[in-house]
């Protein structure tokens, strides 16, 4: 039931006992607050390792409701904070009622990952001290709390990195919320150099749905690991999505599929046994996806070794790819010298030139250009005579998705590298 709403001129002050006079305890011994004239509580979802396969942490999240029962989302509880003092009263509230609550669940070890605006953590300071104080109260270990900067944007990033050290001083360990949408950028990495980074669902989706976003995912994990972090999927609803982030090395996951967020954490245990069955999917996943990329290759391997071998017979490099050149996918031949330097112009395929975008006509010509960095070269110079097979990129020649085939060949007395791009889109 409702709790009678502290009174508006005691918004502006945010203290810890200012806070008590808002909280109350339900007849099922759960804390609620009072803000306006809502009653606040929580509902708590589990977050998941993905090599420990169980909870290793709870979300604490705002549920609100009308004098007449009615839910009020999220959001809309903000609004009616009419002031920065007001903010900060119902930020510190809903943090106050999380860990009451939290510390009813049978969680011995486990995070509890409270959300703050950046615009609380930047200007709160200024409404006196609070969250050391929240914790020696309730004698909690600040090493148990993942304080969430939220997605929104601030006018001093430095600002909000210097205020974010007051919770890493506590002891307490950051996470970035919602990255990959809104405000939430690389930059706000590098300021805050987080433990946790959050992507946001929107990715999740997008990488189930098209296979741009999914081969760029590992690359973006990898990422934020050699940034210092860890890498959470949150709002994880199918079991593709749930793949889709094995496969991507995330560390932490989220969402509907693994247990909707409850009052009294009900529903964490659950999830555990559909680890059993995701990792045993898991490998097939990972087999199917890797046959189906070989079956693909397969006949391009086979006539790209064949021009190898014309090649290292004597024939021209035009000759020696003819035929190779007639495949649906190939897009152009070349060869490189031993520094990698490119020898004449790429030879290209009908389909590659019907197909050609004239934006990018500046680097159609492809001549004495030198592509010794690229990984494709290193490799093939390293294992010679052993064909090499890129990642998928976009080729700066074609201006298209391609793979890049390359294998180092003896002409003559001449070490060379013959490569092919084979169209990937």
């Amino acid at each position: 039931m409702p709790f009678p709403p502290p009174q508006t001129e005691r918004l502006h002050s945010c203290d810890i006992e200012r806070i008590d006079t808002a909280i109350g305890i339900a007849p099922d011994g759960r804390a609620v607050g009072s803000f306006k004239h809502l009653t606040l509580t929580s509902a708590f979802q589990p977050i998941l390792s993905l090599a420990h396969r169980r909870p290793v942490g709870y979300e604490g999240l705002l549920r609100a409701f009308d004098p007449d029962g009615k839910a009020v989302p999220p959001l809309d509880v903000f609004r009616l904070a009419e002031n920065d003092g007001e903010t900060t009263f119902l930020d510190r509230l809903c943090r106050a009622v999380h860990l009451h609550n939290f510390l009813t669940l049978p969680e011995g070890d486990s995070w509890i990952f409270m959300n703050l605006t950046p615009k609380v953590v930047v200007d709160g300071r200024q409404y006196g001290s609070f969250f050391a104080e929240l914790l020696k109260r309730h004698r909690f270990p600040a090493h148990r709390i993942v304080v969430e900067i939220v997605e929104e944007a601030i006018h001093d990033e430095a600002l909000l990195a210097e205020a974010v050290d007051y919770y890493k001083d506590l002891g307490c360990l950051v996470a970035i919320d919602d990255f990959g949408a809104g405000h939430s950028n690389f930059e706000r990495i590098w300021r805050i150099a987080p433990h946790i980074v959050k992507l946001d669902r929107s990715i999740s989706v997008q990488a189930a749905a098209g296979n741009r976003v999914r081969r760029v995912l590992p690359n973006l994990v990898n990422l934020i690991h050699e940034a210092g972090s860890l890498a959470l999927m949150e709002g994880i609803e199918t079991e593709r999505e749930a793949l889709i982030a094995m496969d991507a090395d995330i560390d932490f996951v989220q969402g509907y599929y693994f247990a909707r967020p409850a009052g009294d954490g009900i529903g964490a245990d659950a999830c555990i046994p559909l680890f059993g069955g995701l990792c045993d999917k898991f490998k097939y996943f990972v087999t199917d996806e890797a046959k189906d990329y070989r079956q693909r290759l397969t006949p391009y391997l086979s006539g790209f070794r064949q021009a190898m071998g014309l090649l290292e017979s004597g024939l021209e490099v035009d000759e020696a790819c003819a035929k190779f050149l007639r495949q649906p996918r190939t897009q152009c031949c070349y060869l490189l010298d031993a520094e990698g330097q490119q020898i004449g112009d790429n030879l290209d395929s009908l389909h590659s030139t019907t197909h050609f975008d004239l934006r990018f006509t500046p680097l159609s010509n492809a001549q004495g250009a030198n592509w010794g960095r690229r990984q494709y070269f290193r490799q093939a110079m390293n294992q010679p005579g052993q064909i090499q097979v890129s990642n998928p990129y976009l080729s700066i020649a074609t201006s298209k998705m391609c793979v890049t085939l390359s294998v180092s060949v003896t002409s003559g007395t001449e070490m060379r590298v013959l490569c092919c791009d084979l169209d990937w889109s």
